[in-house]
């Protein structure tokens, strides 16, 4: 499963299983990637209000749930 890109990776946390979207350049957690269960899909929930994302990240961000399944 790819998990590193250009701008971002994700990390699988121990504790609830959810992946968090990491940039690489100042290692700040971005997002969390985790199950929505009354969707039955994968969804990525932003840590803070301020976060904007380019094309190329949601394109990034897309393809590493598109992994996921579901």
């Amino acid at each position: 499963m790819k998990t590193r890109y250009k701008y971002i990776h994700f990390e699988q946390t121990i504790l609830n299983g959810f992946w968090n979207c990491i940039n690489n350049k100042h290692g700040t957690v971005l997002g969390t990637v985790s199950y929505y269960k009354p969707w039955r899909h994968y969804v990525f929930n932003a840590e803070c209000e301020d976060v904007v994302f380019s094309r190329d990240c949601l394109t990034d961000i897309l393809d590493f749930m598109n992994q996921l399944g579901a």
